[in-house]
């Protein structure tokens, strides 16, 4: 419990940052007449790498590997199909607009993303480890 009391600053900063990053490309891409899957799949494949660069260096301080790297971004993955439900919802059956979509989607996904992310990266981060 204290790791993540330890971290949650930390990760809420950079989740604030990609939130507004997927945001924007969502939107973005929606203004541009893309279908709603490709902006979802198109968020997610900038995204992931970010997040995983951004969330080892600051949330968790621990160093990039690819035995972090392919939890992270397998967790990261169930993103994509959750995202477009998501977005078949509240875009292709209640027409809503990606600026309101979006949003709703992003704080519908937070709660995963913040388990799943601690479980690929954060376990295994000196600041894990030295909170024991």
């Amino acid at each position: 419990m204290r790791v993540l009391l330890a971290t949650s600053p930390r990760y809420l900063a950079i989740s604030g940052f990609c939130f507004l990053t997927s945001n924007a490309l969502l939107i973005g891409l929606a203004a541009l007449h893309l279908h709603y899957a490709l902006c979802v799949i198109v968020s997610g494949l900038v995204l992931t790498p970010l997040s995983y660069a951004l969330h080892t260096s600051f949330t968790y301080r621990t160093p990039r590997a690819w035995n972090t790297f392919w939890p992270y971004a397998a967790a990261q993955a169930v993103n994509t199909p959750a995202g477009l439900v998501l977005s078949w919802l509240l875009c292709g059956q209640l027409r809503l607009a990606m600026a309101f979509a979006a949003p709703i989607i992003t704080v519908l996904m937070f709660f995963w993303n913040f388990t799943s992310s601690f479980w690929a990266v954060g376990q295994r981060s000196k600041t894990y480890r030295s909170a024991d």
